[in-house]
């Protein structure tokens, strides 16, 4: 029987898991169009391709076509099928370049976090007291990172829902998204072994979900962000986590 679409998921990520290739910076993702070796070709892709994800954020993935990319990206039409000889090219090549972006303000984020997460790890001494410091600790970093993605990288989120829906039609664009999820959930499984987590690959899943849910209800919220009730359901599931 064919694997399902989970199965596929959790065998790749295992993988990535236990492969050290699948940390940031690595070089795994690949591109897909045509490749140049000028600069100036390179840069002129590189608008075709920032094009397509202005598109993606506006319009959706299905909005991603020759003329409409051509037409956002200020170049000829012969450009955009010059570089990319057919749509799926152009879209997998757009969630490639997504995935590179993200996972470099993903990084930069969590070095920036550092003093501060090892700040929250040094207060574990196996008091109460202590694993409520580090409980308040870990809801600000994730807080923090929660609000930052909302506020400053909103576009970013929107694309990525865009990326998710084109999954379920677009079989080519899932291991680019396997290979996305990996940063999040890699720095997640660290985490929960370095503090003593059983199960450090299922927490670290569980909590990936809730800032994935708490993200998508940050961005449908009216009236401004509304933090209150994302720290309310952080806090929550960071105290029934660390509850052993």
């Amino acid at each position: 029987m064919e694997a399902t679409y989970s199965e596929e998921r959790n065998r790749v990520l295992s993988q990535m898991a236990q492969n050290e290739g699948a940390a940031l910076g690595n070089g795994t993702l690949k591109y897909q169009g045509r490749k140049t070796s000028r600069a100036n070709s390179e840069q002129r892709r590189r608008t075709i391709l920032e094009a397509a994800l202005r598109i993606v954020v506006r319009d959706g993935v299905r909005g991603v076509r020759h003329r409409a990319v051509a037409k956002e990206a200020q170049v000829p039409l012969s450009a955009t099928t010059y570089y990319f000889k057919d749509i799926s090219d152009l879209i997998t090549d757009t969630f490639t370049l997504f995935v590179e972006m993200g996972a470099e303000t993903f990084k930069a984020f969590w070095e920036d976090s550092d003093d501060q997460l090892q700040k929250a790890l040094s207060l574990l001494d196996g008091s109460n007291d202590s694993r409520d410091q580090f409980v308040d600790q870990i809801l600000e970093l994730a807080v923090n990172y929660v609000t930052n993605q909302l506020t400053e990288h909103r576009d970013y989120l929107i694309a990525e829902r865009a990326f998710q829906l084109e999954c379920l039609r677009n079989e080519n664009l899932r291991p680019i998204a396997f290979n996305h999820q990996s940063y999040l959930l890699n720095s997640l499984v660290t985490l929960f072994k370095r503090i003593g987590s059983s199960q450090p690959e299922t927490d670290a899943q569980l909590f990936a979900s809730v800032i994935i849910q708490v993200e998508y209800e940050g961005l449908v919220q009216e009236g401004g962000l509304d933090i209150a009730p994302i720290r309310d359901r952080l806090r929550r599931q960071i105290v029934l986590m660390f509850k052993r």
